[in-house]
């Protein structure tokens, strides 16, 4: 390439400067313009060409770019607080902390996914037809109060039947409530949660009493986190904060972030795993803590303080005095 460009210049040179001594001859001049136009005409075009070609190489350097998204996948309104399909949200909450009433609110309430977001919704809770709260999900969707692999087979098979025409494939949520810890680790809604996303099932919600009892596949998957309150058990709080505080500075600050997501009875921390960073929020309302860097938050007591990795808002020492008193006084 740089050879075409030297051997341009010394044609250029040799017919521009060298001929202007026997211009006074007619035939070398015209032998002059003959060659001289011949040359510009042949090595201008080609030089020109190379000269693009060299500067797009250049240029050209490797960038990784953004994989787009299937056609097929639907782009819904939906709150940004709320977990973004496809998620595999892991609800973790003791008994009466108002997991029936979270649950009904994202599947009805028009302000969360209401009932037109997803085309089918799958319930399986034990509790599904003697839970008042639970009565409105019965009447809507289509509802099990047990489960059995069956059910979670058929739908795999039902969906897999579109994989010619994804166009056409149901966008389905499926929520197993309370039924965690009664099944046996081979169970097909354990490998379900790690391909969910090939089935069409947008939703794949998950609720437990016990966080250890949820097989680390689940836990490993999961894209959202609830954690309700009040949480009595103190040891098995810490057992989530143990496997997920680290992504919030650690065992203490997740804790403290805890604290300060729930001061009131039926107040949760939802954890999006899925953002990056990490974050977590009072109930679906507002943003208290970024896992991975700084940024201010309100504390309970009305201060400003800071969180992220390396630091964390400090909660009031009354308020985790009034913690450890509640958790003796239920024991």
């Amino acid at each position: 390439m740089e050879q075409s460009k030297l051997l341009f210049l010394f044609l250029h040179f040799y017919f521009c400067y060298i001929p202007l001594y026997p211009m006074v001859l007619t035939f070398g001049m015209t032998l002059y313009i003959y060659l001289y136009f011949s040359i510009c005409i042949y090595y201008i075009p080609i030089w020109y060409i190379m000269s693009k070609e060299e500067d797009t190489f250049q240029e050209a350097f490797p960038q990784i770019l953004r994989v787009q998204d299937p056609p097929a996948e639907k782009v819904k309104p939906l709150h940004p607080h709320l977990p973004q399909p496809p998620a595999l949200m892991l609800m973790i909450s003791p008994i009466r902390t108002g997991k029936s009433t979270i649950i009904s609110n994202l599947l009805l309430n028009s302000h969360f996914y209401g009932q037109d977001y997803f085309d089918e919704v799958m319930c399986i809770s034990p509790t599904i037809y003697n839970d008042k709260t639970s009565r409105f999900l019965k009447k809507a969707f289509d509802c099990y109060d047990g489960y059995d692999d069956k059910i979670i087979t058929d739908l795999i098979h039902k969906q897999e039947g579109y994989a010619d025409n994804l166009d056409e494939r149901p966008e389905v949520a499926v929520i197993l409530d309370d039924i965690l810890g009664t099944i046996r680790r081979e169970a097909n809604v354990n490998h379900l949660a790690s391909r969910f996303r090939h089935y069409g099932i947008r939703l794949l919600l998950m609720s437990s009493q016990n966080y250890r009892s949820v097989s680390p596949v689940i836990r490993s998957n999961a894209t959202n986190m609830i954690i309700g309150s009040p949480f009595p058990n103190t040891k098995e709080l810490g057992k989530i904060a143990e496997e997920i505080g680290d992504q919030f500075g650690g065992y203490d600050n997740f804790l403290k972030i805890y604290y300060m997501a729930t001061p009131e009875k039926y107040d949760f921390l939802y954890l999006d795993l899925q953002s990056n960073p990490p974050l977590a929020y009072h109930n679906f309302e507002k943003v208290i803590a970024q896992g991975g860097q700084h940024r201010e938050v309100e504390t309970p007591d009305g201060a400003i303080a800071t969180a992220g990795v390396g630091t964390m808002p400090e909660v009031p020492k009354k308020d985790m005095k009034k913690e450890a008193e509640k958790t003796k006084g239920k024991k």
